[in-house]
């Protein structure tokens, strides 16, 4: 198994941290709007987390476009289907038949050992 990790291109995430920096002026905005306002206990609760959202947003944008690091947005397990087992069967069965063929195996070995890689997944 192995993990892979999906990032956006540098070029997205470079334009995605200057429209977050556009978001955080926003919710300072809506913030000190809301302070303003006879009922602020409604309005500066959504801007607290609308700023919150576009400063994590800003920062992996900013990691993305301007790091060589950067934060994976998906994180993928994905398993190896590169025919490396077929090429070990076939390599397995051709190494018994070069050792029958050199007399290093008997040929009830050969058989023995051809039906045990033969059981196996292929």
């Amino acid at each position: 198994m192995k993990k892979q990790t999906i990032k956006p291109s540098k070029e997205i995430s470079k334009f995605s941290f200057f429209i977050g920096l556009l978001f955080c002026g926003l919710g300072v905005i809506i913030i000190f709007l809301g302070l303003l306002t006879p009922l602020p206990f409604m309005i500066v609760p959504f801007g607290i987390i609308w700023t919150s959202m576009a400063i994590f947003n800003t920062y992996r944008a900013y990691k993305n476009g301007f790091t060589e690091k950067g934060l994976a947005i998906y994180e993928i397990d994905s398993y190896s289907n590169d025919n490396k087992n077929e090429h070990d069967f076939e390599e397995k069965l051709r190494k018994i038949e070069k050792l029958k063929e050199d007399g290093l195996i008997s040929e009830y070995e050969y058989n023995q050992k051809r039906s045990e890689i033969m059981k196996k997944e292929w």
